[in-house]
């Protein structure tokens, strides 16, 4: 290799993952590693700084890359795709200039600029561009409907609302025309598959009980293995008990981001005593319960920031922290390693799953155990509308079964609810 590159680490011994340092130029060295990564069935090589000085952390950060790398390629991408943000801000400059805007008002160039600029640039802005395909649309026109804000012009107030169909189709208009741009450049093969699914198909993607057996059974696997890897092992552990406490109270995976050991307690039951967290979402402030046995995922994570810290952890601490305490930002990249080590990435329609899916899980595996929706839209932030709308068939048959039901004589109406069967 090269003079500038000073301090090599093989950190396979294959060649795949090198750490190395770059001289300044009096001669010192930058203690900040950086990585050149090359992975099967791909040429070149994949460079950027891991932006850690320790070399344990930048082995951490090289290897988690590397798995993301090699799904990427395995699943058709390359290693130095643009992402949709620096291809939206090439494509935001040229565009007014280009030939297909001649003759056309300003309006019509800042309305497919805006239009792309918007929601899609918010949702897809750090993707890989030649990576997007169906089922990523598929999940971004649900998320597209929860997430849409309308302004009153009068009192400038932001309020929640579901985008109609023509909207969603002018949508998908204006990103073909920005597509057709990113294809000429060469940064995608050809313009994804997104056609808005009518909303009574607009389900996300999740498991069957089947399915989640396989992913805790395998998961365990999975962790395991990471402990040979030297810095995986902790990310690995951590997202383990993240799948499974998510799974168990059907949070959104924004509402875990921030979470502190105060926000936790118990409550007493008829079943035993359960776990209690408070959150913050997108309705605000509430108190979430979870199922059986989520005590004991938490306790872990206690007690490895316990054996980090020497010490029991601070009440005001995050509880999905890195090792210097600061919040973990996502799962998405363990989550995709944990399925695809499993073979569930993605459903039997095809669809990619995501964390989202876990929340999905919860929520239909509650449902089928014939609990109210009404409770249930209060523990997960949503309401009855969004239920019916998602899992209507579903919830149609559950309450027809609850308001026709009798109790018989001598027994109580009050009998619970089953747990998950895991």
């Amino acid at each position: 290799m090269t003079k500038f590159e000073l301090n090599q680490i093989d950190v396979k011994g294959d060649g795949r993952i090198v750490l190395y340092q770059r001289p300044r130029s009096d001669g010192s060295v930058i203690p900040t590693w950086q990585m050149r990564i090359s992975v099967p069935n791909s040429t070149g090589y994949h460079r950027q700084s891991s932006g850690q000085k320790d070399q344990s952390e930048a082995i951490k950060k090289s290897l988690n890359l590397y798995e993301e790398l090699a799904i990427k390629v395995l699943s058709g991408g390359s290693l130095n795709a643009r992402t949709f943000k620096t291809g939206y801000a090439s494509w935001k400059e040229d565009f007014p200039r280009s030939p297909t805007v001649d003759g056309k008002s300003e309006t019509y160039v800042s309305d497919r600029i805006d239009g792309v600029g918007n929601y899609p640039l918010t949702y897809f802005g750090s993707k890989k561009l030649d990576s997007l395909n169906k089922g990523d649309f598929l999940d971004y026109w649900i998320w597209r409907r929860e997430n849409s804000l309308k302004t009153n012009p009068s009192t400038k107030i932001s309020v929640s609302y579901v985008p109609s169909n023509n909207t969603l189709r002018k949508e998908v208009a204006f990103l073909k025309v920005f597509f057709s741009y990113c294809v000429d450049k060469g940064w995608m093969k050809g313009i994804p598959e997104m056609s808005p699914p009518s909303l009574d198909k607009s389900r996300r993607p999740t498991f069957t009980l089947n399915e989640w057996r396989k992913l805790t059974r395998l998961m365990r696997e999975w962790v395991k293995e990471g402990e040979s890897w030297g810095g995986v092992a902790r990310d690995r552990y951590l997202t383990q008990q993240y799948v499974l406490l998510l799974a168990n109270c059907g949070a959104r995976v924004g509402e875990f981001r921030f979470v502190a050991w105060h926000d936790f307690s118990t409550v007493e039951t008829e079943d035993g005593p359960r776990l209690v967290g408070r959150v913050t979402g997108k309705t605000g402030p509430r108190e979430i319960v979870f199922q059986k046995d989520a005590e004991t995922y938490l306790r872990r994570i206690y007690d490895l920031r316990k054996r980090e810290l020497n010490d029991d952890p601070p009440l005001d601490g995050y509880v999905f922290c890195h090792k210097d305490g600061k919040t973990i930002g996502s799962f998405k990249k363990g989550f995709e390693s944990l399925l695809t080590y499993c073979d569930l990435l993605d459903d039997s329609s095809g669809r990619r799953r995501t964390l989202y899916s876990l929340r999905h899980f919860y929520a239909t595996m509650r449902l089928s155990e014939e609990v109210s929706p009404y409770l249930l839209a209060q523990q997960m932030g949503t309401s009855i509308e969004m239920l019916q709308r998602f899992y209507g068939h579903v919830v149609t048959n559950l309450i027809a079964k609850q308001i026709t039901k009798t109790t018989p004589k001598g027994k109580s109406s009050d009998q619970g609810t089953s747990e998950y069967p895991f």
